[in-house]
């Protein structure tokens, strides 16, 4: 359980510095702040309560794999809730969501979901 959390640990971090590379690397193309936004924040909330979450699922999987997909639909719902009452509010103070703003928040998520669920397929498809 623990190997598999590092290796999950591991693979989200490297993905995420990659995607953080290449978001920069696109602001930057537009001449856009490399660090305004919110960026850090965003990347560091995604991959914290990814991680947070996934330790969750993988005790469950542990004890209540029947119960697994509505866990994980549970966490989801968090990271919604967090996302509404922790880092929505920094990207309205000016009013509006700018389409960087987006950005800044759905490359990250999109990646931690996209890993998440990867490695909650290779639970279930290993334990089956």
């Amino acid at each position: 359980m623990t190997s598999m959390f590092l290796r999950f640990t591991f693979r989200l971090s490297i993905g995420a510095i990659l995607v953080l590379s290449i978001h920069l690397f696109i602001l930057s193309l537009q001449d856009l702040p490399l660090w305004d936004h919110f960026l850090l924040p965003s990347y560091g909330f995604n991959i914290l309560i990814t991680l947070i979450f996934f330790m969750v699922l993988l005790y469950s999987s542990r004890n209540k794999k029947t119960y697994l997909g509505w866990i994980f639909l549970l966490t989801s719902a968090f990271k919604f809730f967090f996302f509404f009452f922790l880092i929505f509010p920094l990207f309205t103070i000016d009013g509006e969501v700018q389409k960087v703003e987006f950005y800044t928040f759905f490359l990250p998520y999109s990646w931690c979901l996209a890993t998440e669920i990867h490695q909650l397929s290779k639970i279930l498809n290993r334990d089956s």
